[in-house]
C-alpha cells in the first residue's frame, strides 16, 4: 500500500473513531438526561401525586368564639388574673413571689354551665350561656390559712367574683393542709434537704458514694423525691423525702434513706427535718444521726459506686441480643384517602358519632355531647381518679397511697411520641392550663386522635351449601375512632382511650406502663413485695379507677334496672318424664339510689339505662349496657386512708342527675383523705329516686399488682389493662354498622364459575405514599399561649 492510500485510510480510521466516540457521547447524554426525568418523575410521583389524600379536615379552635366546652382562652386568662388583682382586696401576689403565709392564685379553669342552660342552648338554639371562670386561691395571709374558691365572670370583661362552697363538700372551709403541694412549698423544702444533705455528707459519701449538695451530675449525685399524703392525720402537714441515685429510672434505685420534712409553719423558717430513717434506723434530726453513725452504734450502709454500665438496669436504652440482624421497621397505620374524621377546634366528628373535647387541669379528658346518628346517647363522659394504695414497712413504703387528682393529671398529661404514644398519621391537640404557675401554659400534643382497623373483624360471617360449596361472605372491618392521652403521676404512666365503634359501641380502656415504686430491703419489707434487683424491693399495690357516665336514652327521663341470669329446673316440652336445667332471666327495675347500690348483690346480670317511654318497633325500651370488665375487690376499704376513695366500693354506682355533684373526688381528698373534702358514698346515702330521672353512672376498675422482675426496666401495658363497655341494647332496630361502605360483600357467581366482591364504592388498592408525624418531632416542653 502507497504512502497515499496509507493517510487516506488513516484519515477514515480516525474519522470512524470520532463517529464512535460521537455516538457514545450522544449516547451517555441521553441516557443521563433520561436518568434525570425518570428520577424527577418519581420524586414528583413521591412529593406530590401520590401523598395520600389528606382526607377531612383539621380546623383551629376560633379562640374569638369559645364553644360552651372550650377551655379558656388566653384573653380570658389575662381577664380573670387582671381583675383579681387589681379590683379585689383579696391581697394577692404573684406565684413566683409567694410565700405560703401570702395569697395567690393556683388554679384557673373554665366553670362549667348548668346542664338545663347547655341544652337549652344546644338543642333549642338559645344564646350560650356565660362563661365563667373557677379560680382555685391559696389564702395563705389568713390567720388560719385555708384554700378559697371563686367563680370569676363574665369571661370577657369581669365584674364580679363570688366566693363559693360546693354544696357537695364536706367542709365548708377547705383546710390549707389539704391542698397539693405547690412550686411555692417545694423551692423552700428542697432548701431543706440541699442544708440537710451537707450536715449528712460524711454519710452521703461514705454509704453510697454520692452526694446531693455538690455533686457532679450524672456521675455521683443523690436526688430526693417525695409522697403523699402529708402525715398520719388531719392537720399535719409532714411531708416523706426519699433518696434515690440519681440516673435514669432512678424510681429503682432507693438508697435506704428518708427524711420526713414538717412544712406547717405559716414561716418557712420554722420548717425542719422531723424524722430521719437510715437504713432502718430512726432519728429525729440530722445532727443526731450523724452523731450516732460517727460512733458506729447504727448499722452502716455500704454500696459500691456503681459505674453508668452498673445502673443501666434502669435505663430504657437498647441492650442484648437483637431480635433480627438488620432492624427493619414495624408495621404501620396508612389513611390511603387521608383522615375519615373531622375536627373543628375541639369537637370532632366520626362516621355517625360526634362529640366535644375538654382536658380539665385536675383529672384530665372529659367528653361532652356524645351523639350518634345525632342522637345524644351521654352529655358527660370522664375520668375521675386514679388512686393507688401500698402497702409496705419503711416509712415510704408504709405511707404512699397515692390520689391523681392532687398532681393534676390533666395538667401534668405528656406529650404524645408518634410513632409510639400514637400512630404516625394521628391527629394531635395541644391544651391550656393554669394551675401551679405565674402565667397560662400550653402543654404540646397531650391529645391524639386516630382511626385504627383492629386484628379482628366487626362481624362477619362466611356460609357455604349442603354440599360443602362456597356460598357466601358478608363482614366489616373493626374500623374505630380512638382519643388518647397519658398522664404521668410520678413513677407511673396511665394510657386512657375512649374508642368509638361503628355499631354504636363505645370503650373506655386504662393501660399501665412506667416504673414500678420501689423500697430499700429492709427486712420486712419482703412481706410486701418483690425483690426486683438488688437491693432494689418493689412493694404489693393496688390500682383503682373511677369514671363518670352522665347518661341520656332519649332524654333524661331514664331507668336502671339489671337483667339477673337465673338457673331454673323444668319438663322438656316435648318429651314426657324427661328434665332439664336452662337459663331464664329476669329483669328487675332499681326504684332509689339505696336499692340500686346496697341491695344489689354481684352476680351474672345485665346493667341497663333505659328509657321506658321510647321504645323500638318491636316493642323493647330503648337502651344501654354497662359492662364493666375489670370489676375491683376494693381490698382495704376499711383502712382511714382510704376513706377519700370511698367511690372505689362501688363497681358501678347509679345516682340521680344533682349539678352539685360535679365529681366523686377533689383536688383536696389527696393530703385529707381521713376525713375527705368530697366524700362520693354521701351522693348515694341520700337515697333519691331514680325511677324517671336524669340519671349518672359511676364505673370502678381495678387492677391489683404484685410486682415482678419482668417489670424491670418499666411495666409492659400487655395484662395491665381495665376497661368498660357501653353497648346498645335494643337500641337500634338492626346493628348500625350494616349500612358502612367499609364492608366486604362476595357471592358465589355460579354462572360464570368465579365470585362477585362488593365493597361497595370504597376502593380496593391504594399506592400512595403516607404523610406522617416522626418521633423527632417531640420536644417536651410546654410553651407560652398565643
Amino acid at each position: 500500500m502507497s504512502s497515499k492510500e496509507k493517510k487516506k485510510a488513516s484519515r477514515q480510521d480516525k474519522k470512524l473513531l470520532w463517529i464512535r466516540i460521537g455516538f457514545l457521547t450522544v449516547t451517555f447524554i441521553a441516557l443521563f438526561l433520561l436518568s434525570c426525568v425518570v428520577i424527577l418523575s418519581v420524586y414528583r410521583i413521591r412529593g406530590e401525586l401520590y401523598v395520600c389524600d389528606l382526607g377531612y379536615p383539621v380546623n383551629p379552635r376560633d379562640k374569638n368564639k369559645p364553644g360552651v366546652f372550650d377551655s379558656l382562652t388566653l384573653k380570658e386568662y389575662d381577664s380573670v388574673t387582671q381583675y383579681l388583682f387589681k379590683k379585689t382586696n383579696l391581697s394577692l401576689v404573684t406565684f413566683s413571689e409567694a410565700f405560703p403565709n401570702c395569697s395567690y392564685i393556683y388554679m384557673i379553669d373554665l366553670l362549667l354551665p348548668l346542664k338545663d342552660a347547655v341544652l337549652e342552648h344546644m338543642d333549642l338554639g338559645t344564646r350560650q350561656p356565660e362563661r365563667t371562670a373557677h379560680v382555685v386561691i391559696v389564702r395563705g395571709d389568713r390567720r388560719v390559712r385555708r384554700v378559697e374558691e371563686y367563680h370569676v365572670g363574665p369571661l370577657q370583661r369581669p365584674s364580679y367574683h363570688i366566693k363559693v362552697t360546693n354544696p357537695s363538700y364536706t367542709k365548708s372551709n377547705i383546710p390549707y393542709n389539704f391542698k397539693p403541694v405547690d412550686d411555692v412549698e417545694y423551692k423552700f423544702l428542697y432548701r431543706i434537704l440541699r442544708e440537710t444533705s451537707e450536715v449528712l455528707y460524711p454519710l452521703l459519701y461514705e454509704s453510697y458514694g454520692l452526694s446531693y449538695h455538690n455533686c457532679t451530675k450524672n456521675v455521683d449525685c443523690i436526688i430526693f423525691h417525695d409522697i403523699s399524703p402529708r402525715g398520719i392525720r388531719e392537720g399535719e402537714r409532714q411531708s416523706w423525702f426519699g433518696a434515690y441515685r440519681d440516673v435514669e429510672g432512678f424510681y429503682l434505685h432507693p438508697l435506704g434513706l428518708e427524711m420526713q420534712l414538717d412544712h406547717s409553719s405559716r414561716d418557712v423558717r420554722d420548717w425542719y427535718v422531723y424524722r430521719i430513717v437510715y437504713n432502718g434506723h430512726f432519728a429525729y434530726s440530722p445532727e443526731n444521726l450523724m452523731e450516732r453513725y460517727i460512733k458506729g452504734t447504727i448499722e452502716k450502709i455500704q454500696l459500691p459506686f456503681l459505674e453508668e454500665k452498673e445502673t443501666s438496669y434502669s435505663s430504657l436504652w437498647r441492650r442484648g441480643d437483637r431480635e433480627m440482624e438488620r432492624p427493619l421497621k414495624g408495621p404501620m397505620l396508612v389513611e390511603p384517602d387521608g383522615h375519615r374524621y373531622r375536627v373543628d377546634g375541639l369537637h370532632l366528628t366520626y362516621m355517625k358519632w360526634n362529640m366535644n373535647l375538654k382536658m380539665r387541669s385536675s383529672s384530665g379528658l372529659q367528653i361532652f355531647d356524645i351523639r350518634f346518628n345525632d342522637e345524644r346517647i351521654i352529655y358527660e363522659l370522664s375520668f375521675q381518679e386514679v388512686a393507688i394504695f401500698y402497702s409496705g414497712y419503711g416509712p415510704l413504703a408504709d405511707l404512699v397511697n397515692t390520689y391523681g387528682n392532687s398532681y393534676m393529671m390533666g395538667a401534668t398529661s405528656s406529650e404524645l411520641v408518634p410513632g409510639v404514644d400514637c400512630p404516625e398519621t394521628s391527629t394531635f391537640l395541644d391544651s391550656d392550663h393554669f394551675v401551679n404557675s405565674e402565667k397560662p401554659f400550653r402543654a404540646k400534643n397531650t391529645i391524639c386522635i386516630f382511626e385504627d382497623h383492629a386484628s379482628i373483624p366487626l362481624r362477619r360471617h362466611s356460609s357455604r351449601e349442603v354440599s360443602g360449596k362456597f356460598q357466601s361472605y358478608g363482614g366489616l372491618g373493626n374500623y374505630k375512632l380512638i382519643i388518647r392521652s397519658i398522664s404521668n403521676i410520678w413513677n407511673y404512666d396511665y394510657i386512657f382511650d375512649y374508642i368509638f365503634y361503628l355499631n354504636g359501641a363505645l370503650e373506655t380502656k386504662v393501660s399501665l406502663s412506667g416504673y414500678l415504686h420501689s423500697a430499700f430491703p429492709l427486712y420486712h419489707e419482703m412481706r410486701h413485695g418483690t425483690l426486683v434487683h438488688t437491693n432494689v424491693v418493689a412493694n404489693i399495690h393496688q390500682h383503682l379507677f373511677h369514671f363518670k357516665i352522665d347518661i341520656d336514652i332519649n332524654g333524661r327521663i331514664n331507668r336502671y334496672a339489671t337483667t339477673d341470669f337465673q338457673r331454673e329446673n323444668t319438663t322438656r316440652q316435648w318429651y314426657s318424664n324427661a328434665w332439664k336445667q336452662q337459663i331464664t332471666h329476669e329483669t328487675n327495675p332499681r326504684l332509689t339510689e339505696y336499692d340500686a347500690n346496697y341491695k344489689t348483690k354481684p352476680g351474672n346480670q345485665y346493667d341497663v339505662i333505659y328509657n321506658q317511654y321510647a321504645s323500638s318497633k318491636f316493642g323493647s325500651a330503648r337502651s344501654y349496657r354497662i359492662l364493666n370488665n375489670n370489676k375491683a375487690n376494693f381490698l382495704l376499704k376499711s383502712s382511714d386512708i382510704t376513706q377519700g376513695a370511698s367511690w372505689a366500693k362501688f363497681p358501678l354506682a347509679i345516682s340521680q342527675f344533682q349539678e352539685t355533684e360535679v365529681m366523686s373526688t377533689s383536688i383536696y381528698n389527696g393530703n385529707g383523705p381521713w376525713h375527705p373534702v368530697v366524700d362520693f358514698e354521701r351522693f348515694l346515702q341520700n337515697n333519691d329516686t331514680i325511677r324517671d330521672r336524669d340519671l349518672v353512672a359511676w364505673v370502678t376498675m381495678g387492677i391489683d399488682k404484685i410486682p415482678h422482675t419482668e417489670d424491670v426496666p418499666t411495666i409492659t401495658t400487655i395484662g395491665s389493662q381495665v376497661s368498660f363497655y357501653l353497648l346498645p341494647f335494643n337500641f337500634f332496630t338492626e346493628c348500625p354498622s350494616i349500612s358502612s361502605n367499609s364492608a366486604v360483600h362476595i357471592s358465589a357467581d355460579k354462572k360464570r364459575k368465579r365470585v362477585n366482591v362488593n365493597t361497595f364504592g370504597t376502593p380496593l388498592t391504594s399506592s400512595c405514599i403516607q404523610k406522617e408525624n416522626k418521633p423527632s418531632n417531640f420536644d417536651g416542653k410546654t410553651k407560652p399561649i398565643d
